[in-house]
């Protein structure tokens, strides 16, 4: 009897065995399915929040170019949207602490990456390496290089920036600079996209002035009242001149548009939709008119 009752104590110890080990693999399953849904999450939040404008731009110009259906204009929209996904959630997973202070971030995907946090940056290094391999073999290396150089200037933003007023402007025109070359279009339309980056950052700056004070992070419009006015007076006269060589001196004058809608609409949310609105009219009668023109 002690032999049989010894077999089954071991059989019995095996099967708890086997069954801990299952339940482990479905936890660890189920946290791995948990992290990719958050980190996804980044990208599909800015996009259902109207953020998703940069990879509207790349899309435009490739089929502005004609290559939507090529391979090649494939690739530069593949490579786009993993470049965008990277960036979004390795911000998305640096900023995890201190997003529990902002009221526009999902609780659930705040708790998800913080518990998740160095697994989500390995996770998403990865993938931007795996992008930047793509962009390389199949669009060459000044597409691979631009995309590893907004890479740089996404996570010096995320990790140095984001609290430096002034240059957090600064870098995120950088940044939808260096993106929209990934499609290589003439440095003209580069220069313009980041202009359109960086004031549209300003007023998002804006409309998040409360949520970044409580968590300590001294953007632009947080530092004082003053300083996003000066610097928005700045961006038009640049945005004037771009206007000026691209689309003429009538299109150029329209760059005021965003100072007025900062005057005149008391709501920064609301004025920074209507400043997106104002640039996608821009950026839609500078595609028409450079066709016709050619």
């Amino acid at each position: 009897m002690s032999s049989v009752s010894a077999v089954r104590r071991v059989a019995a110890s095996a099967a708890v065995g086997d069954s801990m080990r299952t339940c482990g693999s479905a936890e660890q399953g189920g946290a791995g399915r948990t992290l990719a849904w958050a980190i996804a999450a980044s990208t599909l939040h800015r996009i259902r929040r109207g953020e998703g404008a940069l990879l509207a731009v790349n899309l435009s110009l490739i089929a502005w170019h004609g290559d939507a259906l090529a391979a090649s204009g494939l690739w530069q929209a593949l490579v786009s949207a993993l470049a965008i996904f990277v960036m979004y959630a390795f911000n998305d997973l640096h900023d995890a602490p201190v997003d529990g202070c902002n009221p526009k971030k999902d609780r659930v995907l705040v708790r998800v990456r913080v518990a998740h946090r160095r697994t989500g940056v390995t996770a998403t290094s990865w993938l931007g390496i795996a992008t930047l391999v793509i962009a390389a073999v199949t669009l060459g290396a000044k597409a691979a290089a631009a995309a590893a150089a907004v890479m740089v200037v996404n996570a010096a933003y995320s990790t140095r920036l984001k609290g430096v007023p002034v240059a957090d402007v600064v870098a995120v025109w950088a940044w939808g600079a260096l993106y929209a070359a990934i499609v290589a279009p003439p440095f003209p339309f580069v220069f313009l996209i980041g202009v359109m980056t960086g004031i549209c950052h300003l007023f998002q700056t804006l409309d998040d002035r409360a949520a970044d004070a409580a968590s300590g992070i001294a953007t632009t419009a947080v530092r004082s009242s003053t300083l996003p006015r000066s610097v928005l007076a700045a961006l038009t006269l640049v945005l004037f001149g771009s206007l000026h060589g691209l689309l003429g001196a009538a299109a150029a004058v329209t760059a005021v548009v965003p100072l007025a809608i900062y005057f005149a609409v008391a709501d920064a949310g609301a004025g920074w939709l209507l400043v997106k609105a104002y640039f996608a009219a821009v950026w839609l009668a500078l595609l028409g008119f450079v066709r016709a023109a050619g």
